[in-house]
């Protein structure tokens, strides 16, 4: 299994996008990298400059001025190039790159999810009359999507942790908005408690 997320990760690690200069209306500026970043160095302030680009689609995979902060915690997943726009996959959490491992979740329903997204894993539990849903895992990076399921980066520690709850509960995806403060979902165990924080009470 954990193979396979290889397998996929490296697939979803590309060369990234080249920055090309766009005064046109709709252009954001995003950071781009300011120098050859080898794979697992820090984005420092020196590796790092705001660059105007045009992106259709929209710009959730790149960094923004706002993201400044979240960007100089983070280290190179692969080597970057002088000039290429920093993507979510080309970036991971300070955690140690010999500590990093890449772990396939199973889901029946997987959302989109851009890789170097993070998501809020839930664990459906309980029975057919009396369903529970609670967290299980929250702010889990993304490295890739797969059928039937994502590729998530955990601590080393936690790997076998993952791979159980992957292979013998019932999991959901809850996709974390980029800049979202981190997870406090709530458990809930009845109708009422489902109504209730629907609703903000």
């Amino acid at each position: 299994m954990l193979a396979l997320a290889a397998l996929l990760a490296g697939g979803g690690v590309s060369a990234g996008l080249l920055v090309a200069a766009d005064p046109s209306r709709g252009s954001v500026e995003a950071y781009a990298a300011a120098r050859d970043v080898p794979a697992g160095a820090g984005l420092t302030q020196d590796a790092i400059q705001l660059t105007r680009v045009a992106i259709a689609g929209g710009t959730s995979f790149l960094f923004t001025r706002r993201d400044v902060d979240r960007l100089m915690t983070l280290r190179a997943t692969h080597d970057i190039s002088a000039g290429q726009l920093i993507q979510r996959s080309d970036v991971m959490a300070p955690t140690s790159i010999a500590d990093r491992r890449l772990v396939l979740i199973p889901l029946s329903a997987v959302p989109t999810v851009p890789a170097g997204a993070k998501v809020d894993l839930l664990l459906i539990a309980g029975s057919a009359d009396h369903p529970t849903v609670a967290p299980f895992a929250l702010g889990v990076e993304v490295v890739a999507s797969a059928s039937g399921g994502l590729v998530v980066a955990v601590p080393a520690k936690a790997a076998a942790a993952f791979v159980f709850a992957g292979a013998t509960m019932h999991l959901a995806a809850v996709v974390v908005e980029p800049g979202a403060a981190e997870g406090a979902e709530l458990p809930v165990a009845t109708a009422d408690d489902a109504m209730a924080l629907a609703s903000g009470r």
